[in-house]
């Protein structure tokens, strides 16, 4: 795999420093048999904060997911909606995050789910 080991930097609309990173999803027995099949997600999109207190505090997408905009304009990503720590990127933001996670999909020449496809 290419790029495997680049990070995006970025910071969440409320400040908060941001890794962004792509590393597999290893298929086990639990994965849908569609996905095992057509070879989608296989790849997992992290959001790690670096500048709280958790070292380990983030979320994770399927790269799939991301790029699937079901036919929608561009938008956001609310990480955390909790109401006394809600982190959000805003789509200037999530268009970088694409860009990211398409270059990786194109140099790979990954196969993604159909829906994100369409």
């Amino acid at each position: 795999m290419k790029l495997i080991n680049s990070v995006l930097k970025e910071t969440t609309d409320e400040g908060h420093a941001l890794d962004i990173y792509i590393t597999e999803s290893k298929h086990n027995v639990q994965t849908p048999t569609q996905w095992v099949k057509e070879k989608t997600h296989q790849f997992v999109l992290h959001f790690h904060f670096t500048d709280v207190i958790n070292p380990n505090y983030g979320f994770r997408y399927y790269i799939d997911t991301i790029l699937d905009d079901h036919g929608l304009e561009p938008r956001g990503l609310c990480l955390n909606g909790h109401r006394y720590d809600y982190s959000s990127l805003n789509v200037e933001k999530m268009n970088k995050v694409r860009d990211f996670v398409q270059q990786f999909v194109t140099v790979n020449q990954l196969n993604i789910c159909a829906e994100a496809n369409q």
